[in-house]
């Protein structure tokens, strides 16, 4: 995952914030909001921290959120991140995943309707 690393440093100079002071506030190190504002992959942990002390969402923080006009690239993303377990998938990518599952389950359904499973019977008398 990548950060934003605009919208990071526009975050923190809206708050007239240092590197060292967003570093201390948020239990990061220096280094790391340095690597972030350059661009760098950003940890869960550290997406989190920087989410909290800002107070937006986590996703609001990474690059190239899907938007509801790519649906194949939203469901995609989507379930990529819910099996990562990690809490970050967009409420559009969920939607879209969720879509898809009922599209798959409302398909067998039609399937299942239209080719019924024969019931066998005893060809050769009662028994």
């Amino acid at each position: 995952m990548h950060i934003n690393s605009i919208r990071l440093r526009e975050l923190r100079a809206a708050r007239q914030w240092s590197q060292e002071q967003l570093a201390k506030l948020s239990g990061l190190n220096l280094r790391t909001i340095q690597r972030l504002e350059s661009g760098a992959k950003v940890s869960t942990e550290s997406l989190r921290a920087l989410a909290a002390v800002f107070e937006v969402s986590a996703e609001s923080l990474l690059m190239g959120e899907s938007t509801p006009s790519q649906p194949i690239k939203a469901m995609r993303e989507g379930v990529l991140r819910g099996l990562e377990f990690t809490g970050i998938t967009t409420r559009a990518d969920f939607w879209w995943f969720a879509l898809a599952v009922v599209m798959v389950l409302a398909f067998a359904q039609s399937l299942h309707q239209r080719c019924p499973v024969p019931v066998h019977t005893d060809p050769i008398g009662d028994g």
